[in-house]
């Protein structure tokens, strides 16, 4: 496959996700969880349904495609500083720092900020660069099985005495929920900048999230190595049989997670267990979405341009990730327009419908005369501590 069909799919299965975090972002009223006014005209009967599909259909999954793909281009860019016989590695690290400055200042607004944890995450790739890619993929697995969970598990059952009892911090998530919504810009600031950002990396790591963006990162990795998205057409059985593969997974995985909720756990066993076949659920069917996604595109980008249009919006992916918890912040914070209150989740998924359009045409108006989006173009310049590089198309 051409490098210019390798480079859209890539950019438009990227678009893809940020679709998903904008309408979770938007249905979850970016991590404000208390019930809206039941008197409001903007709260429909339908609402619970279709928060509850939202959350079955996107919840955990467009951060794992992002994931997929943080590690596919961390290669893409090492491997092509390589060939020009430039060791990019030291420069990636500091990539990273910046990347680490940028998402540490977006988690101020917004507390779920993946950017700073990315960054963090992805050093490791940097020493696994050169490690085979068969060993890579024992490493995922590993991380795949969620071990440290599986290990208080087994201790669970020695013990049937244990507790498991997670740092969230004591009464975090209510004064969360306190300041978002009756709070000040400056309020949430301070939350946001430490008590905030602690909880978020405990969460990450006790829903298993963090070994599971691990084991993503890197086959993200060996996927770019190896060269999986070239000749999508001819490999397009293979394809479909992964994507089935994990359909059929997912499924006995979700008849075992239902089933095992009549079983005999003590509290300990039943957060833990329920937490890991979760995170196989989400992993199987990120791969599932990848795979749907790629297929749409090996039968239907010859007839239809949204694939084009949704590579436009994943090229300035980090302009339209910030961008929108921004907006979206200003919409349902309390010291925004205060919508959380208003807005059930169907007129919310309309908002995120509407902010994803608006973001679309921008993203197209923006690339037609420039090559980079504003953040993406910002992130190069201080990359490359250089800022004369040119962002306009006409310039040289």
């Amino acid at each position: 496959m051409a490098k210019k069909n390798r480079i859209l799919i890539i950019d438009a299965l990227r678009g893809f996700a940020l679709l998903g975090i904008i309408l979770i972002h938007c249905v979850e009223h970016f991590e404000i969880f208390q019930p809206t006014d039941p008197c409001s005209p903007f709260v429909l009967g339908a609402d619970d349904d279709v928060f509850d599909t939202v959350i079955f259909l996107v919840g955990g999954k467009a951060y794992s495609i992002f994931a997929l793909l943080f590690g596919y281009s961390f290669f893409i860019q090492i491997h092509s500083q390589e060939i020009k016989g430039v060791d990019f590695r030291r420069t990636f690290l500091w990539r990273l720092a910046v990347l680490f400055g940028i998402g540490l200042l977006h988690s101020l607004v917004y507390r779920g900020d993946i950017l700073h944890i990315y960054a963090l995450m992805g050093i490791p790739l940097i020493a696994l660069y050169t490690v085979k890619s068969r060993t890579l993929l024992i490493l995922a697995g590993v991380c795949v099985l969620q071990v440290p969970l599986l290990v208080l598990l087994v201790e669970s059952f020695y013990d049937p005495s244990y507790v498991y009892t997670p740092y969230y911090g004591d009464g975090y998530f209510e004064r969360g929920e306190s300041l978002y919504t009756t709070g000040s810009f400056w309020n949430v600031v301070r939350f946001n900048l430490y008590e905030a950002r602690v909880v978020v990396w405990t969460w990450t790591y006790h829903t298993g999230r963090f070994f599971q963006l691990m084991a993503l990162f890197l086959v993200g990795l060996v996927i770019a190595r190896e060269r999986y998205l070239e000749n999508l057409k001819a490999k397009r059985h293979q394809v479909a049989f992964i994507g089935y593969f994990c359909l059929i997974m997912m499924l006995l995985s979700k008849l075992y997670q239902e089933a095992i909720t009549t079983f005999q756990w003590t509290e300990a066993q039943a957060i833990l267990v329920t937490t890991v076949v979760q995170s196989y659920l989400n992993l199987l069917y990120t791969v599932a979405i990848c795979c749907g996604f790629i297929l749409s595109y090996v039968y239907l980008s010859k007839y239809i341009k949204v694939f084009t249009y949704m590579a436009s919006y994943g090229r300035m992916s980090l302009t339209n990730y910030m961008l929108q918890a921004i907006v979206g912040v200003l919409i349902f914070y309390g010291f925004g327009l205060g919508w959380w209150d208003d807005l059930g989740a169907t007129w919310s998924l309309g908002v995120g419908a509407g902010l994803f359009l608006v973001q679309l045409w921008f993203s197209q108006q923006w690339l037609r005369y420039y090559r980079y989006g504003p953040m993406e173009w910002f992130w190069r310049a201080l990359t490359y501590r250089d800022f004369s590089i040119p962002i306009r198309k006409n310039d040289r």
